[in-house]
Protein backbone atom coordinates (compact mmCIF):
# COMPACT_ATOMS: atom_id res chain seq x y z
CA UNK A 1 0.00 0.00 0.00
CA UNK A 2 1.11 3.67 -0.82
CA UNK A 3 1.79 4.62 2.90
CA UNK A 4 3.00 8.28 4.43
CA UNK A 5 3.53 8.76 7.73
CA UNK A 6 2.12 11.99 9.53
CA UNK A 7 1.50 13.13 13.18
CA UNK A 8 1.69 11.36 16.22
CA UNK A 9 -0.82 11.53 19.12
CA UNK A 10 -1.07 10.49 22.58
CA UNK A 11 -3.46 7.38 23.60
CA UNK A 12 -5.16 9.18 25.24
CA UNK A 13 -6.70 12.26 22.76
CA UNK A 14 -10.15 11.65 20.65
CA UNK A 15 -9.67 9.26 17.38
CA UNK A 16 -10.00 11.75 14.73
CA UNK A 17 -9.91 10.65 10.90
CA UNK A 18 -10.42 12.26 7.68
CA UNK A 19 -11.02 10.87 4.11
CA UNK A 20 -10.59 12.56 0.66
CA UNK A 21 -12.73 10.19 -1.78
CA UNK A 22 -12.26 11.04 -5.29
CA UNK A 23 -13.14 9.54 -8.90
CA UNK A 24 -9.90 8.39 -9.34
CA UNK A 25 -7.97 7.63 -5.49
CA UNK A 26 -9.39 7.05 -2.23
CA UNK A 27 -7.26 8.71 0.09
CA UNK A 28 -7.53 7.84 4.39
CA UNK A 29 -5.96 8.33 7.54
CA UNK A 30 -5.34 5.56 9.90
CA UNK A 31 -3.96 5.23 13.19
CA UNK A 32 -1.13 3.00 14.28
CA UNK A 33 -0.15 2.32 17.82
CA UNK A 34 3.77 2.80 18.87
CA UNK A 35 5.20 0.87 21.34
CA UNK A 36 5.88 3.67 23.41
CA UNK A 37 1.77 3.86 23.74
CA UNK A 38 0.97 7.00 21.30
CA UNK A 39 -0.46 6.49 17.69
CA UNK A 40 1.45 7.75 14.55
CA UNK A 41 -1.27 8.98 11.99
CA UNK A 42 -0.67 7.20 8.71
CA UNK A 43 -2.25 8.13 4.94
CA UNK A 44 -2.80 5.93 2.53
CA UNK A 45 -4.78 5.19 -0.93
CA UNK A 46 -6.67 2.77 -2.97
CA UNK A 47 -8.07 2.96 -6.49
CA UNK A 48 -11.86 4.30 -6.52
CA UNK A 49 -13.01 1.50 -8.10
CA UNK A 50 -15.43 -0.72 -5.91
CA UNK A 51 -16.24 -4.19 -7.68
CA UNK A 52 -20.16 -5.68 -7.06
CA UNK A 53 -19.62 -9.26 -5.89
CA UNK A 54 -21.92 -12.21 -4.80
CA UNK A 55 -20.81 -12.55 -1.75
CA UNK A 56 -21.04 -16.54 -1.36
CA UNK A 57 -19.25 -17.18 -4.43
CA UNK A 58 -16.42 -15.11 -2.97
CA UNK A 59 -15.85 -16.45 0.02
CA UNK A 60 -16.05 -19.42 -1.30
CA UNK A 61 -13.16 -18.34 -4.17
CA UNK A 62 -11.04 -16.15 -2.61
CA UNK A 63 -9.44 -15.18 0.32
CA UNK A 64 -9.69 -11.67 1.78
CA UNK A 65 -6.74 -10.20 1.59
CA UNK A 66 -5.25 -7.31 3.73
CA UNK A 67 -5.30 -5.61 0.83
CA UNK A 68 -8.95 -6.12 -0.36
CA UNK A 69 -12.51 -5.81 1.67
CA UNK A 70 -15.63 -6.76 0.70
CA UNK A 71 -18.16 -4.33 1.98
CA UNK A 72 -21.68 -4.42 1.98
CA UNK A 73 -24.02 -1.35 1.00
CA UNK A 74 -28.13 -1.56 1.02
CA UNK A 75 -27.80 -5.18 0.25
CA UNK A 76 -24.70 -5.83 -1.99
CA UNK A 77 -21.61 -6.92 -1.77
CA UNK A 78 -18.59 -5.33 -3.13
CA UNK A 79 -14.89 -5.73 -2.89
CA UNK A 80 -12.38 -2.46 -2.92
CA UNK A 81 -8.53 -1.98 -1.99
CA UNK A 82 -5.33 -1.66 -3.77
CA UNK A 83 -5.54 -5.29 -4.67
CA UNK A 84 -8.48 -4.53 -6.73
CA UNK A 85 -6.46 -3.79 -10.08
CA UNK A 86 -5.99 -7.36 -10.16
CA UNK A 87 -10.09 -8.38 -11.01
CA UNK A 88 -10.80 -5.99 -13.30
CA UNK A 89 -9.30 -7.48 -16.52
CA UNK A 90 -10.73 -11.21 -15.16
CA UNK A 91 -14.26 -9.25 -14.38
CA UNK A 92 -14.48 -7.03 -17.22
CA UNK A 93 -15.59 -4.40 -15.55
CA UNK A 94 -13.52 -0.86 -14.73
CA UNK A 95 -15.69 -0.90 -11.54
CA UNK A 96 -15.90 3.24 -11.52
CA UNK A 97 -18.87 6.23 -11.75
CA UNK A 98 -17.75 9.28 -12.93
CA UNK A 99 -21.03 10.78 -13.17
CA UNK A 100 -21.96 14.02 -11.42
CA UNK A 101 -24.32 11.59 -9.21
CA UNK A 102 -20.93 10.11 -8.11
CA UNK A 103 -21.14 11.09 -4.33
CA UNK A 104 -24.73 9.66 -3.89
CA UNK A 105 -23.81 6.71 -5.58
CA UNK A 106 -23.65 2.85 -4.57
CA UNK A 107 -19.74 2.62 -5.77
CA UNK A 108 -19.41 5.96 -3.49
CA UNK A 109 -20.70 4.23 -0.37
CA UNK A 110 -18.87 0.94 -0.83
CA UNK A 111 -15.70 2.83 -1.30
CA UNK A 112 -16.52 5.41 1.85
CA UNK A 113 -16.83 1.77 3.79
CA UNK A 114 -14.17 0.67 2.58
CA UNK A 115 -11.84 3.30 3.45
CA UNK A 116 -13.39 2.78 7.41
CA UNK A 117 -12.58 -0.67 7.52
CA UNK A 118 -9.05 0.22 6.11
CA UNK A 119 -9.04 2.71 9.39
CA UNK A 120 -9.66 -0.37 11.86
CA UNK A 121 -11.75 1.62 14.47
CA UNK A 122 -15.24 0.84 15.89
CA UNK A 123 -15.33 4.39 17.44
CA UNK A 124 -14.49 7.83 15.56
CA UNK A 125 -15.21 11.14 17.37
CA UNK A 126 -14.91 13.21 14.79
CA UNK A 127 -14.94 12.46 10.84
CA UNK A 128 -13.52 14.81 8.05
CA UNK A 129 -14.74 14.62 4.43
CA UNK A 130 -13.65 16.39 1.29
CA UNK A 131 -16.24 17.02 -1.22
CA UNK A 132 -15.14 18.63 -4.97
CA UNK A 133 -15.86 22.46 -4.71
CA UNK A 134 -18.95 22.57 -7.01
CA UNK A 135 -20.72 19.69 -4.69
CA UNK A 136 -19.70 21.76 -1.78
CA UNK A 137 -21.23 24.66 -3.13
CA UNK A 138 -24.30 22.75 -3.37
CA UNK A 139 -26.01 22.66 0.88
CA UNK A 140 -27.67 19.26 0.50
CA UNK A 141 -24.88 17.11 -0.83
CA UNK A 142 -22.63 18.15 2.34
CA UNK A 143 -25.67 17.81 4.51
CA UNK A 144 -26.52 14.56 3.00
CA UNK A 145 -23.43 13.29 3.72
CA UNK A 146 -23.10 14.36 7.14
CA UNK A 147 -26.66 12.41 7.80
CA UNK A 148 -24.88 9.60 6.10
CA UNK A 149 -21.67 9.05 8.26
CA UNK A 150 -22.91 9.99 11.45
CA UNK A 151 -23.97 7.28 14.07
CA UNK A 152 -23.54 3.53 13.61
CA UNK A 153 -22.64 2.88 10.01
CA UNK A 154 -22.81 -0.76 9.08
CA UNK A 155 -19.58 -1.98 6.75
CA UNK A 156 -19.66 -5.25 6.25
CA UNK A 157 -22.84 -7.13 7.81
CA UNK A 158 -20.34 -8.03 10.57
CA UNK A 159 -18.21 -5.13 11.57
CA UNK A 160 -19.32 -1.51 11.82
CA UNK A 161 -18.01 2.10 13.58
CA UNK A 162 -19.71 4.59 15.52
CA UNK A 163 -19.04 7.79 14.14
CA UNK A 164 -20.15 10.96 16.45
CA UNK A 165 -19.53 13.84 14.44
CA UNK A 166 -19.40 14.82 10.38
CA UNK A 167 -17.60 17.79 9.11
CA UNK A 168 -17.32 18.51 5.46
CA UNK A 169 -14.91 20.88 3.56
CA UNK A 170 -14.03 21.51 -0.05
CA UNK A 171 -10.98 18.96 -0.80
CA UNK A 172 -8.52 21.90 -1.75
CA UNK A 173 -9.16 23.40 1.37
CA UNK A 174 -7.48 20.59 3.02
CA UNK A 175 -4.38 20.82 0.98
CA UNK A 176 -4.15 24.43 2.09
CA UNK A 177 -4.05 23.82 5.45
CA UNK A 178 -1.93 20.48 4.85
CA UNK A 179 1.07 23.05 3.62
CA UNK A 180 1.49 24.23 7.27
CA UNK A 181 3.92 21.87 7.56
CA UNK A 182 6.12 22.68 3.74
CA UNK A 183 6.51 26.39 4.58
CA UNK A 184 10.59 26.01 4.06
CA UNK A 185 10.08 24.61 0.75
CA UNK A 186 7.65 27.70 0.18
CA UNK A 187 10.29 29.89 0.57
CA UNK A 188 12.26 28.04 -1.58
CA UNK A 189 9.62 28.70 -4.43
CA UNK A 190 8.81 32.26 -3.69
CA UNK A 191 13.18 33.06 -3.48
CA UNK A 192 13.14 31.51 -6.80
CA UNK A 193 10.50 34.29 -7.99
CA UNK A 194 11.49 37.73 -7.11
CA UNK A 195 9.47 39.18 -9.07
CA UNK A 196 6.53 38.46 -6.97
CA UNK A 197 7.72 40.94 -4.65
CA UNK A 198 6.75 38.51 -1.99
CA UNK A 199 9.30 37.41 1.14
CA UNK A 200 9.71 34.28 2.82
CA UNK A 201 7.37 33.52 5.04
CA UNK A 202 7.96 33.33 8.86
CA UNK A 203 5.28 31.00 9.90
CA UNK A 204 2.12 29.60 8.95
CA UNK A 205 0.64 32.99 10.32
CA UNK A 206 2.37 34.77 7.33
CA UNK A 207 0.76 32.20 5.03
CA UNK A 208 -3.11 33.37 6.48
CA UNK A 209 -1.91 36.88 5.25
CA UNK A 210 -1.66 35.88 2.09
CA UNK A 211 -4.02 35.10 -1.47
CA UNK A 212 -3.65 31.37 -2.57
CA UNK A 213 -4.84 29.61 -5.19
CA UNK A 214 -5.68 25.89 -4.91
CA UNK A 215 -5.65 24.17 -7.59
CA UNK A 216 -6.54 20.13 -7.39
CA UNK A 217 -6.83 18.44 -10.90
CA UNK A 218 -8.62 15.40 -9.72
CA UNK A 219 -9.53 12.04 -11.82
CA UNK A 220 -12.41 13.58 -13.68
CA UNK A 221 -12.99 17.21 -12.44
CA UNK A 222 -10.55 20.28 -12.03
CA UNK A 223 -11.15 21.98 -8.58
CA UNK A 224 -10.05 25.69 -7.70
CA UNK A 225 -10.53 27.18 -4.41
CA UNK A 226 -9.27 31.10 -3.99
CA UNK A 227 -8.32 31.15 -0.22
CA UNK A 228 -8.04 35.17 1.22
CA UNK A 229 -6.75 35.40 4.45
CA UNK A 230 -7.51 31.58 5.13
CA UNK A 231 -11.00 32.18 4.43
CA UNK A 232 -12.57 30.75 1.32
CA UNK A 233 -13.65 32.85 -1.47
CA UNK A 234 -16.49 30.67 -2.82
CA UNK A 235 -17.62 33.61 -5.63
CA UNK A 236 -14.21 33.12 -7.60
CA UNK A 237 -14.13 29.28 -6.59
CA UNK A 238 -15.27 26.87 -9.05
CA UNK A 239 -14.75 23.39 -10.85
CA UNK A 240 -14.56 22.14 -14.34
CA UNK A 241 -16.36 18.53 -15.09
CA UNK A 242 -14.39 16.57 -17.50
CA UNK A 243 -11.15 17.79 -17.03
CA UNK A 244 -9.35 16.10 -14.99
CA UNK A 245 -7.63 12.89 -15.40
CA UNK A 246 -9.79 11.31 -16.69
CA UNK A 247 -9.67 14.02 -19.57
CA UNK A 248 -5.60 12.68 -20.45
CA UNK A 249 -6.29 9.50 -19.53
CA UNK A 250 -9.21 9.03 -22.47
CA UNK A 251 -7.11 11.82 -25.20
CA UNK A 252 -3.92 9.28 -24.69
CA UNK A 253 -6.36 6.28 -25.56
CA UNK A 254 -7.87 7.93 -28.89
CA UNK A 255 -4.79 9.21 -29.39
CA UNK A 256 -3.06 5.70 -29.23
CA UNK A 257 -6.55 3.78 -30.76
CA UNK A 258 -5.45 6.10 -33.84
CA UNK A 259 -1.71 5.50 -34.41
CA UNK A 260 -1.60 1.69 -32.94
CA UNK A 261 -4.87 1.43 -35.33
CA UNK A 262 -6.44 -0.68 -32.68
CA UNK A 263 -8.53 -0.65 -29.98
CA UNK A 264 -7.77 0.10 -26.43
CA UNK A 265 -10.32 -2.40 -24.22
CA UNK A 266 -11.57 -0.65 -20.82
CA UNK A 267 -9.91 -3.34 -19.15
CA UNK A 268 -6.20 -1.88 -20.08
CA UNK A 269 -6.90 1.74 -19.15
CA UNK A 270 -6.14 1.34 -15.47
CA UNK A 271 -2.98 0.14 -16.58
CA UNK A 272 -2.50 2.90 -19.35
CA UNK A 273 -2.93 5.33 -16.47
CA UNK A 274 -0.98 3.79 -14.10
CA UNK A 275 1.98 4.18 -17.02
CA UNK A 276 1.13 7.68 -18.03
CA UNK A 277 1.41 8.61 -14.00
CA UNK A 278 4.69 7.01 -13.21
CA UNK A 279 6.30 6.19 -16.79
CA UNK A 280 6.12 2.36 -16.09
CA UNK A 281 5.71 1.08 -19.41
CA UNK A 282 2.60 -0.26 -20.92
CA UNK A 283 2.09 -3.33 -23.12
CA UNK A 284 0.30 -4.23 -25.58
CA UNK A 285 -0.05 -7.73 -26.97
CA UNK A 286 3.66 -7.84 -25.68
CA UNK A 287 4.89 -4.74 -26.92
CA UNK A 288 6.08 -1.97 -25.05
CA UNK A 289 4.01 1.33 -26.15
CA UNK A 290 5.99 4.54 -26.25
CA UNK A 291 4.39 6.98 -24.24
CA UNK A 292 6.95 9.72 -24.82
CA UNK A 293 6.02 10.20 -28.29
CA UNK A 294 5.77 13.65 -29.35
CA UNK A 295 2.87 13.59 -30.83
CA UNK A 296 1.22 12.02 -27.70
CA UNK A 297 2.71 14.89 -25.58
CA UNK A 298 0.80 17.18 -27.66
CA UNK A 299 -2.21 15.92 -27.44
CA UNK A 300 -2.30 15.73 -23.94
CA UNK A 301 -1.25 19.84 -23.60
CA UNK A 302 -3.82 20.19 -25.44
CA UNK A 303 -6.30 18.27 -23.43
CA UNK A 304 -4.75 20.19 -20.53
CA UNK A 305 -5.15 23.67 -21.89
CA UNK A 306 -8.87 23.80 -22.06
CA UNK A 307 -9.86 23.23 -18.78
CA UNK A 308 -7.08 25.49 -16.90
CA UNK A 309 -8.47 28.13 -19.38
CA UNK A 310 -11.76 27.90 -18.00
CA UNK A 311 -10.48 28.15 -14.64
CA UNK A 312 -8.57 31.41 -15.49
CA UNK A 313 -11.92 32.67 -16.90
CA UNK A 314 -13.51 31.85 -13.46
CA UNK A 315 -11.12 33.16 -11.43
CA UNK A 316 -13.56 36.79 -12.71
CA UNK A 317 -10.71 39.24 -12.54
CA UNK A 318 -8.97 37.73 -9.39
CA UNK A 319 -5.93 36.57 -11.07
CA UNK A 320 -4.26 40.17 -9.98
CA UNK A 321 -4.44 39.53 -6.05
CA UNK A 322 -3.05 36.38 -6.31
CA UNK A 323 0.08 35.89 -4.22
CA UNK A 324 0.90 32.38 -4.95
CA UNK A 325 -0.85 29.38 -6.22
CA UNK A 326 -0.71 25.83 -4.55
CA UNK A 327 -0.78 22.86 -6.52
CA UNK A 328 -2.68 19.88 -4.92
CA UNK A 329 -3.65 16.08 -5.91
CA UNK A 330 -1.83 13.34 -7.94
CA UNK A 331 0.43 14.11 -10.43
CA UNK A 332 -0.62 18.19 -11.22
CA UNK A 333 2.92 19.22 -12.99
CA UNK A 334 0.87 19.03 -16.50
CA UNK A 335 -1.56 21.34 -14.95
CA UNK A 336 1.20 23.44 -13.01
CA UNK A 337 2.38 24.17 -16.81
CA UNK A 338 -0.62 25.02 -18.32
CA UNK A 339 -1.26 27.70 -15.65
CA UNK A 340 2.42 28.93 -15.83
CA UNK A 341 1.79 30.03 -18.97
CA UNK A 342 -1.21 32.29 -17.94
CA UNK A 343 0.81 33.38 -14.71
CA UNK A 344 4.46 33.25 -16.06
CA UNK A 345 6.04 35.46 -13.08
CA UNK A 346 3.49 33.71 -10.07
CA UNK A 347 5.14 31.19 -7.53
CA UNK A 348 3.14 27.97 -8.17
CA UNK A 349 4.35 24.83 -4.91
CA UNK A 350 3.21 22.13 -5.40
CA UNK A 351 4.14 20.06 -1.89
CA UNK A 352 6.19 16.53 -2.16
CA UNK A 353 3.28 13.56 -1.70
CA UNK A 354 0.60 16.03 -3.05
CA UNK A 355 -1.76 13.07 -3.51
CA UNK A 356 -2.14 13.40 -0.01
CA UNK A 357 -2.35 16.79 0.41
CA UNK A 358 -6.05 16.98 0.76
CA UNK A 359 -6.55 13.89 3.27
CA UNK A 360 -3.48 15.42 5.69
CA UNK A 361 -5.11 19.11 5.49
CA UNK A 362 -8.47 17.38 6.32
CA UNK A 363 -6.71 15.01 9.15
CA UNK A 364 -5.81 18.74 10.72
CA UNK A 365 -9.21 19.95 10.27
CA UNK A 366 -9.99 16.82 12.24
CA UNK A 367 -7.43 17.61 14.94
CA UNK A 368 -8.27 20.87 15.49
CA UNK A 369 -11.86 20.22 15.73
CA UNK A 370 -12.05 17.32 18.31
CA UNK A 371 -9.30 19.68 20.17
CA UNK A 372 -11.36 22.61 20.54
CA UNK A 373 -14.65 19.96 21.78
CA UNK A 374 -12.38 19.07 24.58
CA UNK A 375 -11.18 22.20 25.87
CA UNK A 376 -12.55 22.37 29.60
CA UNK A 377 -15.39 25.16 29.71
Amino acid sequence: MNTRSGSVEPQSKPVTAAIDLGYGLTKYTRRTLLPDGSYAVEYDLFPSIALGVDRRRFEVESKTSANVKMVSYKGESYVVGPDIVQRIASQGDFGRDLSDDYYNSPIYHALMRGALSFMQEDHIDVLVLGLPVSHFQDPAKPAALKQAYTGKIDLDGTHSVQIDRVVVRPQPLGGFYGVDRHIDAINDVIRAHPQSGLVPLKSWDDLLELTVLCVDPGEFTLDWLLVNHGAANADVSGAAGDAGRHRILNTAKEHLEVTLKRRIAPANLQRLNDSLRTGSAFKLDGKVVDLAEDGLKRAIVRAVDSPVAILMSGLKGSKDVIDLVLMVGGHPALYAEAIRKHMPDMPIFTPPHSVFSNVEGLQLIAEQIAALETVPA
